[in-house]
């Protein structure tokens, strides 16, 4: 299901993610053809980058005019090179609104950015307790990106869509073993939006083996937190509301991706694609 566009990482941050593919093959001549794609930048389900065929490797024969072959090759190369520059599309230029949101869409990012780091986490401590179930411990979200260097995938949704939060958790299972390698936490969260607070998770959620995943983390609810964890993921629901997509985020959840520096490098309309995640976090 398409959903509203977002910059890919390096423009503007703040806008939403949408799945976007597109392939043009222009042949040049008999000697080649040139392909140009865009990668699919959603996190909506099935997202998927454009394939392209690996080319096959042409033998030459023993004897050959390497200067002739070397003039062809130069001649194709800028051939293709004049293609691709007469059919790929300028910038075009922003309208004063369009600056304006961009504007704002960011102001919204530093603001989330900066009410993080005094946030907290409940992660995996390694240890267990005498029935075996394992130890979380409360750690700052400014040192688990500075000192272990993590990278957050936020999943949060509303109350009347607390199931969606075992969806995420099965997703995660399947490529548990590349997020662990990239250092990577799930921070699954549900949230009353009007009141702005953060809920507990309903018991048949709280205690399933999937949230025993090392990877996942917790917001801590304790010392006000749930409060400071409401507002900020609240605000979120609300951003898009101004971007006119609040009512899918309802229905299908909301995805934050937050690199190890603190930056936000992606806003997503239901859950998390692992593959662009890990394009998005990867250094």
């Amino acid at each position: 299901m398409p959903t509203p566009p977002t910059p890919a990482r390096g423009g503007v941050r703040g806008g939403w993610s949408r799945e976007r593919g597109c392939v043009a093959r222009l042949a040049v001549g008999v000697v080649a053809f040139a392909v140009i794609s865009t990668p699919g930048l959603g996190f909506a389900p099935g997202s998927r980058t454009s394939e392209v065929a690996r080319p096959r490797h042409v033998g030459l024969s023993a004897k050959y005019d390497k200067d002739k072959l070397m003039n062809e090759a130069s001649f194709t190369e800028g051939a293709m090179r004049s293609f691709q520059d007469l059919f790929r599309p300028k910038d075009a230029e922003l309208s004063p609104e369009e600056i304006e949101e961009q504007l704002r869409q960011e102001a919204s990012s530093a603001a989330t950015e900066g009410a993080m780091q005094s946030l907290r986490l409940d992660v995996m401590s390694g240890e267990e307790d005498e029935e075996g179930l394992p130890i979380r411990r409360a750690a700052p979200i400014s040192v688990l990106q500075s000192k272990a260097k993590q990278s957050l995938v936020f999943f949060a949704v509303p109350k009347e869509r607390e199931e969606l939060v075992t969806d995420v958790l099965l997703s995660m299972r399947i490529e548990a073993k590349d997020i662990s390698e990239r250092n990577l936490l799930l921070v699954p969260a549900i949230v009353d939006v009007s009141s702005k607070m953060l809920l507990e998770f309903p018991p048949n959620i709280r205690n399933a083996k999937l949230m025993r995943q090392k990877s996942v983390a917790l917001p801590v609810s304790s010392d006000g937190q749930a409060a400071a964890w409401g507002a900020l993921l609240a605000a979120e629901f609300e951003e898009a509301d101004e971007q006119d997509i609040g009512d899918q985020v309802r229905q299908m959840g909301l995805a934050l991706v937050v690199r190890s520096d603190g930056s936000i490098v992606r806003r997503g309309v239901g859950r998390p694609q692992w593959k662009v995640v890990f394009d998005e976090t990867d250094d």
